[in-house]
């Protein structure tokens, strides 16, 4: 093919390569962000879930022969919290690992939100160690009454755990790794100062002209070669040039 055919054309396909590949990359990078969102939506909403009322009790109600007040997420369950400390953790590291590694902590994370989405719905919420009423209370027949979003809160966290972690199981290993730009090449050599190698030679008693001399750079083994070893001692020019036939090395015309 000539130059004339293959020029253009070249020229032509190779933005059509670069937009391609720019598509799945920039694809991965959309699915990570939505990974750290969900997981970040899912932290907030345990958290949150322990500081809203899950339970209301009526006045009068003892627990274990005391007075009970209103349950909140903290009060009721300890779980919340550490799964919320939890999510965070998995944002960073979603964020710095990749692979195989990344998939494995999407299992993790699947499984955590839906224990806690159990949890929320039959776990040990429902496990409370009534005491009936209190002195001055009794015949009451009020009962408690469980608060819709406390456990809702719960249960959106666990699900955004789980939704982030099946995400990383299906998509984690396409997903771009932040800091990866900026990671050297394992082949690249570390660039060296050439002051700092030649002190290290003088200091270990080496010669660096030697080496130089050795790799057959004229300029820095001290021997010039061309029109500047004829200006060496011995060989001086004359201000009008060098001698030649047209011009007597006496300086008097012929």
């Amino acid at each position: 093919m000539s130059d004339h055919e293959g020029g253009p054309h070249g020229a032509e396909e190779a933005p059509a390569a670069g937009g391609g590949a720019a598509g799945p990359a920039g694809q991965d990078k959309r699915s990570l962000w939505a990974v750290v969102v969900v997981l970040l939506l899912g932290s907030g909403a345990l958290w949150g879930a322990s500081g809203l009322v899950w339970l209301e009790v009526p006045q009068g109600r003892t627990v274990d022969g005391r007075l009970a007040d209103d349950f909140t997420g903290g009060e009721l369950v300890q779980w919340p919290v550490p799964i919320a400390l939890l999510a965070l953790a998995a944002v960073a590291a979603t964020l710095a690992l990749r692979g195989a590694a990344r998939r494995a902590l999407g299992v993790l994370l699947a499984v955590v939100g839906a224990w806690t989405v159990y949890l929320a719905l039959a776990g040990d919420t429902r496990d409370i160690a009534w005491s009936g009423w209190a002195p001055g209370y009794e015949g009451r027949t009020a009962e408690p009454v469980w608060t819709f979003w406390g456990p809702a809160a719960a249960v959106a966290g666990g699900a955004c755990l789980a939704l982030a972690g099946a995400v990383l199981v299906w998509r984690g290993h396409r997903m771009a790794r932040m800091g990866a730009k900026y990671s050297a090449p394992g082949d690249r050599g570390a660039a060296t100062d050439p002051e700092l190698e030649l002190w290290d030679a003088l200091s270990g008693g080496d010669d660096p002209t030697d080496s130089a001399a050795a790799s057959g750079d004229p300029a820095a083994s001290g021997h010039a070669t061309g029109p500047d070893a004829a200006a060496g001692p011995g060989n001086e020019i004359e201000p009008g040039g060098p001698p030649g036939a047209d011009r007597p090395r006496d300086g008097h015309p012929e």
